[in-house]
């Protein structure tokens, strides 16, 4: 009874993990653990979208880059992640160079962290209210890291970031998402 116990539990695990956030503490329950960055960002309990708390990055001079950031290994075989993030923001000026927002950045590295490239998977400006944003990437040859930034890039304002979300696609799950369709 035991063993069966046992094995249930290990394929519960399995299976639990297959589909799971590798995003550690995506909703900064406990602060900023398995995050960098927290000079240039706060806990806040009172503007989130769900738990106890979320982060907020804030500037009002400067228009400095401000982000917190956690990188993850890609797990073997994948074919592409899928990349969610909630975001709210408060006066976020407006700029010249549209890379001057609030942003959610993946940021595709080798093994010695070495950049590949890089996909801005949520940009936002001005005022809004809680709004989630999703994008699937396909993972580039050689990448065996990634980097999620979250960021006040170059600008002013304020911007919320909570349940941040990254899950992993087999190429047969990504075709079927993206209905990609091959001739014959």
């Amino acid at each position: 009874m035991k063993t069966l116990f046992l094995f249930s539990l290990l394929f519960l695990t399995t299976i639990t993990n297959a589909q799971g956030n590798l995003v550690k503490n995506p909703g900064f329950e406990y602060e900023f653990v398995n995050w960098n960055g927290s000079d240039a960002a706060y806990i806040s309990p009172y503007d989130k979208k769900s738990g106890k708390s979320c982060v907020a990055i804030n500037q009002f001079v400067g228009a400095e880059w401000k982000a917190v950031d956690q990188t993850i290994n890609i797990p073997k075989n994948i074919y592409a992640l899928e990349f969610s993030v909630w975001i709210k923001s408060e006066s976020i000026e407006e700029q010249k160079e549209a890379y001057k927002a609030g942003a959610a950045i993946a940021e595709f590295t080798t093994l010695t962290d070495k950049k590949i490239t890089s996909e801005t998977f949520a940009q936002v400006k001005g005022t809004t209210e809680w709004t989630n944003y999703k994008k699937t990437v396909k993972i580039p040859a050689d990448a065996k890291k990634v980097r999620i930034m979250l960021a006040l890039a170059q600008t002013n304002g304020t911007i919320y970031f909570d349940d941040v979300k990254v899950t992993t696609l087999l190429e047969e799950e990504y075709l079927k998402q993206n209905s990609v369709t091959t001739e014959k």
